[in-house]
């Protein structure tokens, strides 16, 4: 799955907020175990050191009677390691995310170009931030080795190579803005993405952020329980082989708008749940430099969601 302006800010302004101080209630990352400066702090909502996580998408219709489709989704990511400081204020954290993807077509007329699809993405990437002590300013980065594909017949369409930059400014203790640029498919069909975010902790119960296109509001009810409203972008862009065994491009875009409660198991483990429905959502069919087979607009459609987090480790 691609979610490159997210990953663009979480390289730059959301690892930035990890430099605000903890309000309780919201689920702040202990020092003992992460230390202020590491980019993994688990008091920004959404963000997690490890995650597994199942969801299901009901029939999307599509467009001039082409049937509908739906989603099974299953994910589980890890940073590999503590944050690894070489020197002072610089933390370098390297994660590894599968995302396995279910595709269903219902009712598809005789001659639709797609077809079921079980579809894999294993991304390894890694996570870079420096602050100077003192200094309001926080550097980010981020670059991402991905393999995404239906294991048909891999070969080199399957990888793809990303990077991402920015910068953020910490205002106070509750309100950092940061900004930055994603560089996705550098070994193929690039494209940039900029991205803008700000991560506000509002009250002692309410935090708010934008993080490029994913909004997040979250309500701490007490230290176990956290309701979270959160918009953020789905889909993903996956090589797979056609009918005459040559590469194309599966390119699924949607946005989710969804109300998720999370309770604190343990320390540092939490149980989410979540349901919503998707909107904007489209699917292309594309060769593998871009040019476009088949374009479907789709309609919207009801998903939910259950995952186990770790916040910290």
């Amino acid at each position: 799955m691609r979610k490159p302006i997210i990953l663009a800010v979480l390289a730059l302004g959301t690892l930035g907020a990890s430099g605000q101080s903890s309000v309780p209630g919201i689920g702040a990352a202990r020092a003992a175990v992460i230390p202020p400066e590491a980019a993994a702090e688990s008091s920004v909502p959404g963000f997690d050191a490890a995650r597994l996580a199942f969801s299901q998408t009901g029939n999307m219709d599509l467009d001039h009677g082409n049937g509908d489709f739906s989603l099974t989704q299953f994910e589980a990511l890890s940073f590999l390691c503590h944050p690894i400081s070489p020197i002072s204020g610089l933390s370098i954290m390297p994660l590894v995310d599968y995302q396995y993807t279910r595709l269903n077509f219902d009712h598809a007329p005789a001659g639709f170009p797609m077809h079921d699809e079980d579809l894999n993405a294993l991304n390894l990437s890694s996570y870079v931030m420096f602050r100077c002590a003192g200094s309001p300013w926080i550097y980010g980065g981020w670059a991402r080795a991905q393999l995404a594909t239906d294991f048909h017949n891999v070969n080199g369409d399957d990888f793809t190579f990303d990077i991402a930059a920015g910068a953020g400014y910490r205002f106070n203790e509750r309100f950092t803005l940061g900004a930055g640029t994603a560089v996705i498919n550098i070994n193929g069909d690039t494209t940039f993405y900029p991205g803008i975010n700000f991560d506000w902790i509002a009250s002692e119960h309410l935090r708010l952020g934008l993080y490029g296109p994913t909004l997040i509001a979250a309500y701490s009810l007490d230290d176990d329980w956290l309701l979270t409203f959160r918009g953020d972008p789905g889909g993903g862009v996956w090589n797979v082989t056609g009918d005459a065994g040559a590469s194309r491009a599966i390119n699924l875009t949607s946005y989710r708008l969804g109300l998720f409660v999370s309770r604190r198991l343990t320390r540092d483990i939490w149980l989410t749940a979540g349901a919503g429905a998707t909107v904007f959502n489209q699917i292309d069919y594309t060769l593998t430099n871009g040019s476009r087979l088949f374009k479907e607009d789709a309609g919207s459609a009801l998903f939910g969601t259950i995952a186990l987090r770790v916040k910290a480790w």
